[in-house]
């Protein structure tokens, strides 16, 4: 009778084990692939940092960006042209009619969102790739504490708030060192010296270089690190200014810069139209995630195809 009932109990045991793996296996079919192979996305974000006052020859290693990607200086934020309205809306693939951030500093929707989701949200990129890829490890680090208002903080796996650009980039290499599969290095700058000082300053265009400076050692630490053969990189910022302000709807407080390079990027300058509500929805195509059907944002065309 012992025997009979361990022979059963053995069967059940290995009956239980091929369901299991028949279930992840299953899974595993169903998680999304990116299309070019790509394991990573860093996000290296800069405040203020506008495009009418880019020149490449005082930005080497954005320029090494544009040479070795997709690029443009015609992306274009929604109005008021303010930050925590774009960073926002920079997240949630849509404009602010729809997702209720109205001004520089929300910390939630103004008038109510079009949708929202179980949690109570217009869904962002973190909460949308985390619900889409199994093991899926977010990260964000910024000196900026609005920031934090901006995405579902329960998406993100570590979150850092640090009080000046160098501990933002101390910090951001600690967190690449856990490769992550999508992370934002946010920089309150050049947006702070353009108020103090004033856009397109000496000031002001000695931190847009200070910048470039820590983002070219954040892609000496991808290669060190191994992540860089399969990771994209993109930049963006929220707006421009003019004076010591910004908020207006002017081309040069509207444009700000988005370049985009690595592994299965496309070389080129983006032509067509591009909205910063577009940058989320190309990191989903990244992925091969779908986006949500309340998304407006289109992927820009930057994907190489076999």
């Amino acid at each position: 009778m012992l025997k009979r009932f361990l022979h059963i109990a053995a069967i059940a045991f290995v009956a239980t084990c091929l369901f299991s793996c028949a279930v992840v296996d299953a899974n595993a079919q169903d998680a999304p692939k990116s299309p070019i192979g790509v394991k990573h996305v860093v996000w290296i974000g800069s405040d203020g940092f506008g495009a009418h006052y880019v020149n490449w020859d005082e930005l080497p290693n954005l320029k090494k960006m544009k040479e070795n990607g997709s690029w443009t200086l015609h992306m274009r934020s929604v109005l008021p042209s303010s930050s925590a309205i774009n960073w926002h809306t920079m997240m949630v693939g849509a404009p602010s009619e729809m997702h209720g951030y109205r001004n520089w500093n929300s910390k939630k929707p103004e008038i109510e969102p079009v949708y929202v989701n179980e949690r109570g949200y217009f869904p962002d990129v973190f909460r949308v790739l985390k619900d889409a890829i199994p093991g899926c490890r977010c990260t964000t680090v910024y000196n900026w504490d609005g920031i934090q208002f901006c995405y579902d903080n329960d998406a993100v796996d570590d979150q850092v708030f640090v009080d000046n650009i160098e501990a933002v980039y101390q910090t951001a290499l600690k967190q690449l060192d856990t490769k992550p599969t999508y992370a934002l290095i946010y920089f309150g700058e050049p947006d702070s010296t353009g108020h103090s000082i004033g856009w397109g300053t000496p000031e002001y265009q000695a931190m847009m270089t200070k910048i470039d400076d820590y983002i070219g050692k954040i892609f000496k630490h991808l290669e060190e690190i191994g992540m860089l053969d399969d990771t994209v990189v993109y930049f963006s910022s929220d707006h421009g200014g003019s004076g010591k302000g910004h908020g207006e709807g002017r081309l040069d407080h509207m444009e700000a810069p988005y370049l985009i390079c690595g592994k299965g990027i496309k070389k080129g300058e983006i032509t067509d139209v591009f909205v910063n509500f577009d940058c989320p929805a190309t990191v989903l195509s990244i992925f091969g995630v779908e986006a949500p059907q309340c998304w407006r944002g289109q992927p820009a065309d930057v994907l190489e195809t076999k």
